[in-house]
């Protein structure tokens, strides 16, 4: 009998030391979670799948759980929520409605999660780090070149992103600063939520109102607007009226469409991919000097940081330079 209880006692203490040696190796896997707002553009698909792909290859003791919010906020909190009980290190987290998620990413940080925001920050709240391209800058080197373009002088379309999120709020505020001074004027915008067919119905919608020669430019704060604000141009023939069209994202197609001379310019604006997840890991192991390699780094006072990576404007001048350098469909680039 009590050579039976020395077995049994021995079977007992190794399955509970193999239970302890398969928490400290689970407790030894970084386990991030990415939540994404939508996947309604090549922008966002491809910041996920960049993302998806470097970690896969590149962080090997990394687990990425990644989720989509469909463009719904509530939808986005639920998979925040499900990210945190999954135990979740680090955050990432592009919003869909910043104002929506406050309340969940200050829960995440409370329990002592890593959260880096990507290219869409969520105003007063402190999070561990935000990275990705400033919008105001952007949209006011577009006011600019529209200005210098025009002689000053000249009628504008804006067609706006989503205002629930910082990029499009930014973006108009840097335009309208820019033209401020000058005689271009916006006679016509709305917000078509990064949307191609939305902003095609309302470019279709704006010819109608004004006619030949009373639109010199369309501002668009991304480059799927653009091509719908282009689609519709043309579908009225109205292309040979040398309105500039201007976006922002610098999609492939849109670098092309620059050289075509159907777009007057585009911005760059990186998918910050592989940076997010970089940055993400980055911060759960510690390894600053990674950190460091992805930008422009800023240490605030509040112990929160921001890495912003540059963007370039393509024009027709040195469109070639960006060929296939960006993301999205482009039968030449394949």
């Amino acid at each position: 009998m009590n050579r039976i209880k020395t077995i049994g006692a021995t079977l007992a203490l190794l399955l509970a030391t193999t239970a302890f040696a398969g928490s400290a190796l689970a407790a030894d896997k970084v386990v991030i979670g990415f939540s994404q707002a939508a996947s309604n553009s090549a922008h966002r698909n491809t910041m996920t799948e960049r993302n998806k792909a470097y970690a896969a290859e590149n962080f090997k003791d990394t687990t990425l759980i990644v989720t989509n919010a469909e463009g719904k906020s509530a939808k986005q909190i639920t998979d925040i929520e499900s990210l945190e009980v999954q135990g979740i290190q680090a955050l990432m987290i592009s919003p869909q409605d910043s104002a929506a998620v406050t309340p969940i990413i200050k829960d995440a940080l409370k329990q002592g999660i890593k959260v880096v925001t990507l290219e869409r920050s969520i105003e007063g709240v402190p999070v561990t780090l935000h990275i990705g391209p400033h919008n105001k800058p952007i949209g006011a080197l577009a006011g600019q070149y529209v200005v210098k373009a025009l002689g000053g002088k000249g009628n504008v379309v804006e067609i706006k992103g989503d205002p629930a999120v910082a990029p499009a709020v930014e973006r108009s505020e840097g335009f309208h600063e820019a033209i401020a001074g000058s005689e271009i004027k916006i006679i016509a915008e709305q917000h078509a939520d990064w949307d191609e067919e939305k902003a095609l119905k309302f470019m279709e919608d704006t010819l109608q109102r004004f006619g030949p020669g009373e639109i010199q430019a369309v501002y668009a704060h991304n480059d799927n607007m653009a091509f719908g604000a282009l689609k519709a141009i043309k579908a009225a023939g109205r292309d040979k009226e040398g309105i500039l069209i201007i976006g922002i994202d610098g999609e492939n197609r849109a670098i092309r469409a620059v050289a075509k001379g159907d777009f007057a310019a585009t911005f760059t604006y990186s998918t910050v991919a592989p940076e997010g997840v970089i940055a993400a890991h980055a911060l759960v192991t510690g390894d600053t000097a990674a950190l460091d390699k992805l930008g422009k780094m800023t240490k605030h006072p509040d112990g929160t940081m921001e890495i912003e990576i540059p963007s370039n404007m393509v024009t027709k001048d040195n469109a070639t330079q960006f060929f296939c350098k960006g993301f999205g469909d482009d039968p030449e680039c394949k």
